[in-house]
């Protein structure tokens, strides 16, 4: 059976039987897409609830045919745009992209699927993806970076940081900010997510540098980033979806 879990609203929930998971199902949707339609009217920032994927395996598919549609439909009622966040794709490189295509056909989707080379990043916009996310965690290098902009400019560069930022590559890793996010400019992207711990210097660097800048946030944050001139928050208090039933 396919587990359904919402962090945020419902926690974790095992499902038990058809009939049971489809009444839990609606009511865990209902309560995730009624409650931010009514927050987001009252913001000028942009607010994109941001989805976890995983559960894939080689015995089963991870999700039911036409669920992710299902979702698509109904956050495309109150948001422009979702953020895809695919556990599979970063943890094990082996991105779900059928299962993303089915989320793309109903909303715009920023989607990070773990992208290593320059090359990957055909994988995540042939899902029919806005954007290709591209995570410092993942990537191998800037020169990739680079690569894949020449291969298309739909490209979100996000910074992961614990500790500092975090890459494989020291040229990233043993940077400041500033001096990064001049040369992801210089690239030629002119869209970037950083987590909380890099927002302020973020939101200077934006100054100098004009670029689109969201933040990995909570809802409950969005008047201190609004103030701080940052485009849109990537809201992480949406919760995700967990095909490991």
């Amino acid at each position: 059976m396919l587990g359904l879990l919402y962090k945020h609203y419902c926690g974790h929930r095992d499902h038990a039987g058809d009939e049971k998971s489809a009444l839990l199902l609606q009511k865990t949707l209902s309560a995730l897409f009624i409650y931010p339609v009514s927050i987001c009217r009252a913001l000028s920032m942009k607010i994109v609830p941001r989805i976890e994927l995983k559960g894939r395996t080689l015995l089963k598919p991870s999700y039911s045919k036409g669920e992710l549609s299902e979702l698509g439909s109904k956050l495309s009622r109150g948001f422009k745009r979702v953020y895809v966040f695919d556990v599979d794709g970063f943890e094990k490189n082996r991105p779900q992209l059928d299962v993303v295509q089915e989320l793309c056909d109903e909303i715009p989707t920023l989607y990070e699927g773990g992208v290593r080379f320059g090359a990957n990043v055909i994988d995540m916009l042939i899902t029919g993806a806005e954007k290709a996310v591209v995570g410092t965690a993942t990537l191998t290098s800037l020169e990739e970076l680079r690569g894949a902009f020449k291969l298309s400019d739909n490209i979100v560069f996000k910074v992961d940081f614990r500790d500092g930022i975090v890459s494989f590559d020291p040229q990233i890793a043993e940077r400041d900010f500033l001096a990064l996010a001049r040369e992801v400019r210089e690239i030629g992207v002119d869209d970037m997510i950083v987590p909380p711990e890099l927002a302020s210097d973020a939101a200077k660097a934006k100054q100098e540098l004009q670029f689109n800048l969201g933040v990995m946030a909570s809802i409950s944050e969005r008047t201190k980033y609004e103030s701080l001139g940052v485009d849109y928050i990537v809201a992480k208090d949406y919760g995700g979806m967990d095909g490991n039933g």
